[in-house]
C-alpha cells in the first residue's frame, strides 16, 4: 500500500466559492461522465449489498444516493463510520459486499480505517481530490477534479452528491443521465428565483433561539446539510432530521424557532402543523403542495440525487443571507481539528 504524505489543499472563501459553484459543478460533471464512461468507477462486480461511509457533512451526502440505490433494488445503506467498531485485531461482521468510502477531503479519519478494516478488493472510494489518503487504501477512487472548495463547503459537497448520483446511474442503469450537463445553468435559475425568498425568510430566523431542517427521503441530505452549514457558518443551534422521526416529539419544541422544511405532500402537512406555533416557515418543494407556509420554493422535478443538489443549493443561500445580516464571517475557524484530518494512512497506527 502506498503511503506518503499528500499536498495541503487549497481553500478559498465560501463567498467566492458559492458564486463559482455552478459552472465549476459543469466542470465536474463533465470530468465524471468521461471518468464513468471510460470504466474508471466500475467496482460494481455484481455485488447484493453496498455501504456507503463517512464522516459529517459526507455522511448527509450519502441519504439521497443511497435512497436511489433502494429505489432501483439496490440494497444499500450508510455509515457515518464513528458507530462501527475498529476491529484491526478482531475481526467483526461484514455489512456490505462493497464498502464506498466517501470524503470530500480525502483525508477523513474514520472513513479511512473504516476501508482498512475490510479486504482491499471490497473497498472503493469518492472524494473531491484523488491524491489523498483515501486514494492510497482504494484501487478505485472517483473524484471530481480536485477543485478548490470552502472551509465551509460548497462545491465539495455538492460535488459529492452529484458524483455519487452519476455513479448510482452509471451503476444500475448503465450510463450517467443526460441531466448532469446542465446542471450549473439549471442552479443559477434556482438561485434567481429563490433568492428574494431566502432573504426574507433569513430575517425571519436571525434571533430565534434554533433552527430545524427537516426533509423526507432523498431531501434527509439536504436536510442534515443545511443544519450542519447554520452551525459552522454563524454558529447558530440547527438540528437536521428526517420527517418521520421529526413527527415522533422533536417537532413539539416549535415556538421561538425557525423551520426549513424539504419534501412534498408530506411535509406540506408538517407545515400546516408547524404554524400553529410559529410563523418563520420556509418550504422547499419539487410539488404543487397546498400549504400554509408563507414563504415557498419550486424547485424542478428531477430524480432524487440531482433534487439533492439543487436543495442544498438554496440552504447555502440561506448561509450566505443570514451571515450577511449577522455580520459573521463564514470562514472564521472556531475550534482545531485534533484528530479528524490525517496526512497520511500511517497516522492510523497511533
Amino acid at each position: 500500500m502506498v503511503d506518503r504524505q499528500h499536498a495541503v489543499q487549497e481553500r478559498i472563501p465560501y463567498l467566492e466559492a458559492f458564486a463559482a459553484q455552478p459552472r465549476q459543478l459543469d466542470k465536474a460533471a463533465a470530468f465524471v461522465a468521461d471518468r464513468l464512461a471510460a470504466g474508471a468507477f466500475d467496482v460494481w462486480r455484481a455485488p447484493r449489498s453496498v455501504l456507503l461511509a463517512g464522516i459529517g457533512a459526507s455522511h448527509a451526502a450519502l441519504a439521497a444516493p443511497v435512497h436511489a440505490l433502494r429505489a432501483r433494488g439496490v440494497v444499500a445503506q450508510r455509515t457515518s463510520c464513528g458507530e462501527l467498531p475498529a476491529h484491526r485485531q478482531t475481526r467483526t461482521a461484514r455489512l456490505a459486499d462493497l464498502y464506498v468510502g466517501v470524503s470530500q477531503s480525502g483525508r477523513s479519519r474514520e472513513t479511512v480505517q473504516t476501508l482498512l478494516d475490510v479486504e482491499r478488493e471490497a473497498r472503493a472510494g469518492v472524494a473531491n481530490y484523488a491524491d489523498t489518503p483515501l486514494g492510497d487504501v482504494c484501487d478505485a477512487v472517483l473524484s471530481f477534479g480536485d477543485l478548490p472548495d470552502s472551509g465551509v463547503s460548497t462545491i465539495g459537497f455538492t460535488g459529492t452528491v452529484m458524483a455519487l448520483g452519476m455513479a448510482v446511474e452509471r451503476w444500475t442503469e448503465g450510463a450517467v443521465g443526460a441531466g448532469w450537463s446542465g446542471l450549473g445553468d439549471q442552479i443559477e435559475a434556482v438561485m434567481e428565483e429563490a433568492e428574494p425568498v431566502v432573504d426574507a425568510f433569513a430575517e425571519q430566523v436571525v434571533g430565534v433561539r434554533a433552527v430545524d431542517v427537516v426533509g423526507g427521503g432523498p431531501s434527509v441530505t439536504a436536510a442534515e446539510e443545511g443544519a450542519l452549514l447554520l452551525r459552522e457558518g454563524v454558529r447558530y443551534p440547527a438540528m437536521g432530521m428526517e420527517t418521520r422521526s421529526y413527527l415522533h416529539g422533536p417537532m413539539d419544541s416549535a415556538g421561538d424557532t425557525a423551520h426549513v422544511v424539504l419534501g412534498r405532500e408530506r411535509e406540506g402537512l408538517l407545515i400546516d402543523q408547524l404554524a400553529e406555533r410559529t410563523d418563520k416557515l420556509l418550504f422547499i418543494t419539487d410539488r404543487d403542495v397546498s400549504t400554509s407556509a408563507g414563504r415557498v420554493i419550486r424547485l424542478p422535478e428531477v430524480n432524487a440525487c440531482r433534487r439533492a443538489v439543487l436543495e442544498i443549493v438554496v440552504l447555502q443561500l440561506l448561509l450566505r443571507s443570514t451571515a450577511r445580516l449577522l455580520s459573521a464571517d463564514i470562514d472564521e475557524s472556531i475550534f482545531r481539528r485534533l484528530d479528524t484530518k490525517i496526512d497520511a494512512v500511517r497516522e492510523l497506527s497511533a
